[in-house]
């Protein structure tokens, strides 16, 4: 019999091997293994009764149908058999198609790459027999970004998180997973590997199942989660997944990560206008401050934006689209009042909780029910003992739901003219365990990404130039909106501290969807002192976003130094999303320590070329710093420079530098003028001197010019 082939890839300095014989694949740098185990698909099933069984393929044959195209006619023992197409890229590997035929009615309760039947042996060691198989993906540890906290963390030994069930999708507490906020997820992949590289996996399309990392004390797999055990199934004898599983590998996590998503269309970038900086009030509304005249008054004195967000409990109930005049008696007239300021207005949308379905004329039949047709009940927590504010949940495959969601939106659009939509709670929804939607075709990931099409599609239907802000890394999402929000910090951690190491996090991970074409809106967690760092970051990253309300938990409020930043980056930042990032000073993180950024930049290109636009600069101590991207530039502190045109900051006509801490910057060139701004009121500048005699011009800040200097423009000649 001819021996099944060796499919074989080397990338990155790495070569990726997977000997289908044993279907065992390996992930190594000069013989060192990043990262091994299987890639057959294996199924949990369960048939008429109930009664669950587990098969994993065995290949009957291995076919060449090109250099770098194989299929496996695969085997699952007396279940059926199946075919699976794998392709070799120049970036991985990509499984474009599997195909199942069962033998006997079968119905999916989970599909699984990575795992196998457990040996007699095996079974003699394992800490568990609840199931007969067991994870066997294996490296020295995983790389989730951002699904830790206090404070944030994005990557785990092998050994760290015990028997875990971290979600890449839209479900996370509906899981029993860690929470960690919405933002990045969803991720739609995971990685795992060490000091030798990492390998990042995940789907080519969104899955209909609910998509997970499982952890089972030092191994892991990649679970699509299906429960048809509970749900009818679409077909109980032939089943069929386009690009169920897509393997790339890079240095470091975030180079994994990067080379995976790239794999996907750019969907952007997006249009500049939808680039606004906005003042959340969920930070005065979660404390129960709701004079929205007030609240205007101090945005404006204080941190003047495009938009003010009208977040959660503007509405009667969630899901309402009706303003609570209980609540704000004048609402109509202190929204004409923001807007006499100057605000353009965005509100807050929950993507599928409603609360009193029948004052919509809606039913059982058009909400997420348990198997015994009985409407589920969720909140944010999944804590069914001591959660409080449940919601009944939408199901898409009522015609009577994707109507009441249409014109809901459309509503709200016509009513309240709104410049964003800021949808929330995509992922406080219950999974396949407890609810599925009706049509098979929406379950799963499906289920988010169908409420957020129609919502979107609604909203631009009623007006087209409305920006649609959500959160998500994946590319599949990104066709359905406009701006990624970073999400609040307050599952960072209950600290100014943690909250900055978590922004920090949040920004590196969201290059890699600035590097696809979409905007970005950064934001704060609940702590004032945190804000200089974030506002930093923010100079890179995109447009202002603040949570923050009047006062902190600590009592704290926004300082004049912190006021200045915030103006400066209004008035100064870079327009429109689409960007890579430029790392001059960043740690990417490992399973021994957490990633951070110290001094990084922005990217774009503009006519074909690429340009530096911006950079966030941080030197803590010593002599000046300098990084050899950045010729004739040496600094001490930390400062944001940003191109106020789309040349290069070596060679823009205006370049605005913002001092963010006690330092000096020189930046070499031949300058006409730099203006020096001290203060807000009535914008008061002052001239300073240009360029010195050697062609430099040097800025320097003391702590108290902080409080009294916006920031600096400097004009070339």
């Amino acid at each position: 019999m001819k021996p099944f082939p060796e499919i074989k890839l080397a990338a990155r300095q790495m070569m990726f091997c997977w000997k289908t014989d044993q279907d065992r694949a390996v992930l190594e740098r000069d013989g060192r293994i990043a990262w091994q185990g299987s890639l057959l698909p294996s199924f949990e099933l369960a048939d008429d009764d109930g009664l669950p069984s587990y098969t994993d393929a065995m290949i009957l044959n291995v076919s060449a149908l090109s250099d770098s195209h194989y299929q496996i006619a695969l085997e699952f023992g007396a279940f059926g058999r199946g075919a699976l197409q794998v392709i070799i890229e120049t970036w991985g590997i990509r499984f474009t198609g599997l195909e199942v035929v069962w033998h006997q009615p079968a119905r999916i309760v989970a599909l699984y790459f990575g795992t196998k039947r457990m040996t007699d042996m095996q079974r003699r060691a394992a800490p568990s027999l609840a199931k007969p198989f067991w994870p066997n993906w294996k490296s020295e540890g995983y790389c989730l970004p951002c699904a830790g906290t206090n404070p944030t963390r994005s990557f785990w030994r092998f050994f760290d998180m015990g028997d875990s069930l971290l979600p890449l999708g839209s479900f996370g507490d509906a899981m029993g997973t860690p929470y960690a906020a919405a933002y990045p997820r969803p991720l739609y992949a995971a990685a795992m590997g060490g000091g030798d590289g990492w390998l990042s996996f995940g789907p080519g399309t969104i899955p209909d199942a609910a998509l997970s990392l499982q952890l089972r004390s030092a191994t892991a797999c990649l679970q699509y989660l299906y429960r048809e055990d509970l749900w009818e199934a679409p077909d109980l004898l032939n089943r069929s997944w386009r690009e169920p599983l897509r393997l790339a590998w890079g240095m470091h996590g975030f180079d994994a990560y990067d080379r995976l998503y790239q794999t996907f269309p750019v969907s952007g970038p997006k249009s500049s206008a939808h680039a606004k900086s906005f003042v959340c009030i969920w930070g005065d509304f979660k404390e129960g401050r709701f004079n929205l005249r007030a609240i205007t008054e101090r945005v404006s004195r204080s941190a003047p934006a495009d938009m003010i967000v009208l977040d959660q409990y503007w509405e009667t109930c969630d899901s309402s689209g009706i303003p609570d005049y209980d609540r704000f008696p004048e609402f109509d007239r202190d929204i004409a009042h923001m807007r006499a300021e100057g605000f353009e207005i965005a509100v807050w949308q929950s993507i599928g909780w409603i609360e009193q379905p029948e004052a919509f004329g809606l039913t059982d039949k058009d909400l997420l029910c348990g198997a015994d047709g009985k409407p589920r009940l969720w909140s944010w927590s999944g804590d069914p003992i001591y959660g409080q504010s449940y919601h009944y949940c939408l199901d898409p495959s009522s015609e009577r739901t994707r109507a009441f969601l249409t014109e809901r939106t459309r509503s709200i659009v016509n009513r309240l003219n709104p410049a964003a939509l800021k949808l929330d709670f995509g992922y406080g929804l219950p999974g396949p365990d407890v609810s599925a939607p009706r049509r098979p075709e929406l379950r799963g990931e499906r289920l988010c990404s169908e409420l957020l099409k129609l919502i979107t599609g609604a909203a631009k239907e009623a007006k087209p130039d409305i920006a649609i802000i959500y959160y998500g890394l994946h590319p599949l999402l990104h066709d359905h909106f406009d701006v990624i929000n970073m999400d609040d910090l307050g599952d960072a951690g209950d600290s100014a501290a943690y909250e900055a190491i978590g922004h920090n996090q949040r920004c590196m991970w969201s290059a890699l969807a600035a590097r696809r074409g979409m905007s970005i809106n950064t934001s704060t967690g609940y702590y004032w002192d945190a804000l200089e760092q974030i506002l930093l970051n923010t100079a890179v990253v995109g447009t202002n976003g603040l949570t923050l309300g009047a006062a902190d938990r600590a009592g704290k409020a926004m300082t004049a130094s912190q006021r200045l930043r915030w103006l400066a980056l209004e008035r100064w930042r870079r327009p429109g999303g689409g960007w890579s990032p430029l790392w001059l000073d960043a740690d990417f993180g490992d399973v021994s320590r957490e990633p951070v950024i110290r001094s990084w930049g922005r990217v774009e290109s503009h006519q074909g070329r690429d340009r530096i636009t911006a950079l966030a600069l941080r030197h803590a101590s010593g002599g000046e710093k300098t990084f050899p991207q950045l010729s004739g530039i040496r600094f001490t502190g930390e400062w944001a420079i940003i191109a106020q045109d789309n040349e290069d900051i070596l060679q823009c006509s205006k370049l605005a530098c913002i001092p963010f801490a006690p330092g000096a910057l020189t930046i070499e060139g031949n300058f006409e003028a730099v203006i020096e701004y001290r203060h807000a009121e009535g914008s008061a500048t002052k001239k300073v001197s240009a360029s010195d005699h050697n062609g430099n011009v040097t800025l320097c800040i003391s702590g108290n010019d902080l409080h009294e200097i916006v920031g600096f423009m400097v004009a070339r000649k």
